[in-house]
């Protein structure tokens, strides 16, 4: 995870996105399957997995999703011979997020099948319901992640222990921005900064920003209100995602939880659970037909001793 100085992450999407009247529902066929690899779990508790993970890949191979993500590449890669389970867990962590269409509801009761393999049982569930497109077109700002605060030499994705973070922003029009991190455990609200009680940030269009520098902050009346961006983990490696999303019109409002202070000066950035947010995202995505989207993942490595 990442702590506050404040503390950050990322992963690359877009999507303007509107659900017209037009759209109308069509059937649609998915299947999946997941290692039962914990024991703590209940079958009914796998079959709600599995069931949710079809129900995407479903949606996904009909209308095609909308992220175009580093996290593509660290799939097949990076995160190439850890256990199925991770590479399950982070593939729906991403395709959960903008498919180009919605699940409605089941058409017919969905099948499950348990199974055996090499020593491991999985469980596969097969769906069959009524889905519905979304419309999405491209995302017209620029968002980049950053280890310095040059845009054009200090992008990147990838962040060792300790190390600062910055993103750059530019939009060709004006609107707000709200910047968020995803940790795979909670979802923390980043910009606007964590002194402030509005929900969104005004930002001017093509105006560069380097948010999380109090150097770089002319955008605001006190730099030090900036929340600084450090990263930390106890893992090996960890992948965390972060969601920029853009509106020429203020955004609705949701709930979230305060900041909360460490010992060590640090801070955690207000936050929520994944399912509020998420659920805060999809209502945002079908009620905006002008919100812009993008995730940008990244990971974050401990140093060798």
């Amino acid at each position: 995870m990442a702590q506050i100085k404040v503390i950050l992450f990322a992963l690359f999407v877009f999507t303007r996105i509107s659900l017209t009247a037009e759209e109308k529902e069509v059937v649609i066929v998915g299947t999946a399957e997941i290692p039962e690899l914990d024991i703590n779990k209940t079958k009914l508790q796998y079959q709600a997995e599995v069931y949710k993970l079809a129900t995407i890949m479903a949606v996904d191979q009909e209308f095609g999703s909308s992220v175009l993500s580093n996290y593509e590449r660290l799939t097949y890669t990076e995160i190439k011979g850890q256990s199925v389970r991770e590479y399950s867990d982070v593939r729906n962590n991403y395709l959960n997020t903008y498919p180009n269409g919605i699940w409605i509801r089941d058409k017919i009761d969905p099948v499950y099948e348990e199974y055996e393999k090499d020593g491991i049982y999985w469980m596969k569930c097969t769906v069959t319901g009524y889905a519905k497109k979304i419309l999405t077109t491209k995302v017209e700002f620029i968002a980049r992640t950053l280890d310095r605060t040059d845009f054009k030499r200090n992008e990147t994705v990838e962040f060792n222990n300790g190390e600062s973070a910055y993103i750059y922003f530019k939009s060709p029009e004006k609107g707000y921005i709200t910047i968020f991190l995803d940790d795979m455990d909670k979802v923390y609200r980043c910009i606007p900064y964590s002194n402030t009680p509005d929900i969104d940030l005004t930002v001017e269009s093509n105006r560069s920003y380097i948010f999380f520098s109090p150097e770089n902050a002319d955008y605001l009346e006190k730099k030090q209100c900036v929340d600084e961006i450090e990263f930390y983990t106890l893992k090996k490696m960890e992948y965390n995602q972060f969601y920029i999303l853009f509106s020429p019109k203020p955004f609705e409002g949701y709930f979230i939880n305060p900041v909360t202070k460490l010992d060590n000066e640090y801070t955690v950035p207000k936050s929520m659970s994944r399912e509020n947010f998420h659920e805060f995202l999809i209502n945002n995505r079908l009620k905006n037909s002008e919100l812009q989207v993008q995730i940008i993942g990244v990971t974050i490595k401990q140093l060798p001793d």
